[in-house]
């Protein structure tokens, strides 16, 4: 009897994921992967055959279509095309956030690396565009001198001097003082906005 080899089973895949059979794919699917454990290809493939099981009404499968990309992934790191299927299946599985953390915390050790930062703002756009779809900030704080400083001094001189100068006659002079204070706070706040961001 003529043995099954790996492009067999991905064929078999491939035929049953088109025919809308979702379980005899990912069985042929992850028959391949047990002959070729690192092929992205492979993983691909089951993690399209999850995602039809997942639109069978077993939303349970649409994490685990996330985890065979991000094999995936692992395995072609240059790979678009898996990236952006690891994006909508993210989306789709609910987990966007957590994937923008992971390519934070791998931009934070590779800072140079074009890639992850063309993925990250990949999500943000993605982000945007999705209404139901949200990506936590970063968490950026600014030390604690200048949050005070502007926060607790700035803010509350340039709104006092603002006032001032509409209830005091012989403050009127002061008022564009008052204004450039507090345009430098708002200036001040859009970039700690900004650095939340990224």
């Amino acid at each position: 009897m003529e043995e099954v080899g790996f492009e067999k089973f991905m064929e078999l895949g491939e035929r049953h994921a088109s025919a809308g059979d979702p379980d005899r794919a990912i069985h042929y699917y992850n028959s391949a992967l047990k002959l070729s454990p690192a092929a992205p290809a492979a993983q691909r493939g089951l993690a399209r055959a999850l995602s039809l099981k997942a639109d069978k009404g077993a939303p349970v499968f649409r994490v685990l279509a996330l985890e065979a990309l991000r094999k995936a992934a692992a395995a072609e790191p240059d790979s678009q095309e898996t990236h952006a299927l690891l994006i909508g299946a993210a989306i789709k599985a609910g987990r966007l956030g957590e994937l923008a953390a992971e390519y934070r915390a791998k931009l934070k050790a590779d800072p140079e690396n074009a890639a992850l930062k063309k993925r990250l703002k990949d999500i943000y756009v993605v982000s945007l565009l999705e209404n139901d779809v949200t990506v936590p900030s970063v968490g950026y704080k600014p030390v604690f001198f200048i949050k005070v400083f502007f926060d607790c001094v700035l803010l509350p001189l340039g709104a006092s001097i603002i006032v001032a100068a509409n209830v005091m006659p012989k403050a009127r002079p002061s008022l564009m003082i008052g204004v450039f204070i507090f345009f430098c706070y708002a200036v001040y706040r859009s970039l700690v906005w900004f650095f939340s961001r990224r």
